[in-house]
């Protein structure tokens, strides 16, 4: 390539991106990576747990009592989520979470639940042109359940008597 075409500032762009795409592939295959160097993974935080779960699905959650059917949940930003790192394994580009998690739906769900148990997070570090995420691609319930919680009834505002019973007790 000529100097004179990376002169141009898409050209530059473009001879950037291609050049920090190529240096970044060598990277995740361990080419031109000296023995004991540093793990170049993202690290996979309890905060970045708590972030990616939101959206996913775990499939087959039986009710408490194994009375009801099972439900398919999927984890919603607007539900609260307590949880404990049990387990945490990594290979090459794939990590299995093993997490102990509770949670329950968002403040005025129409059936309001809540869920607890053990769940298997499996992630695969995927690659876009620069930037490197795990992300999750399966849950697995191994011991999560669910409880129906009481629906709780709307408050209502105190009403007045009607106007006829007021005109009455007035004339007494």
């Amino acid at each position: 390539m000529s100097l004179r075409l990376i002169q141009h500032p898409v050209h530059l762009l473009l001879f950037t991106l291609t050049f920090c795409a190529a240096c970044s592939t060598s990277t995740q295959t361990g080419v031109n990576q000296p023995a004991g160097s540093s793990d170049s993974r993202p690290e996979i935080t309890e905060e970045k747990i708590l972030q990616n779960i939101n959206g996913s699905m775990v499939a087959g959650v039986p009710e408490e009592t194994n009375k009801g059917e099972s439900i398919n949940w999927y984890f919603q930003p607007d539900e609260p989520k307590e949880f404990t790192v049990l387990d945490k394994q990594m290979a090459g580009d794939k990590a299995t979470i093993v997490v102990d998690m509770k949670t329950h739906t968002a403040e005025g769900s129409r059936n309001p639940r809540q869920l607890s148990g053990k769940i298997r997070l499996l992630y695969e570090l995927q690659t876009d042109l620069v930037f490197r995420r795990w992300r999750i691609v399966e849950v697995e319930n191994i011991s999560m359940k669910y409880r129906n919680e009481p629906k709780k009834e709307p408050t209502k505002e105190p009403t007045q008597e009607p106007k006829e019973e007021q005109d009455a007790d007035e004339g007494e």
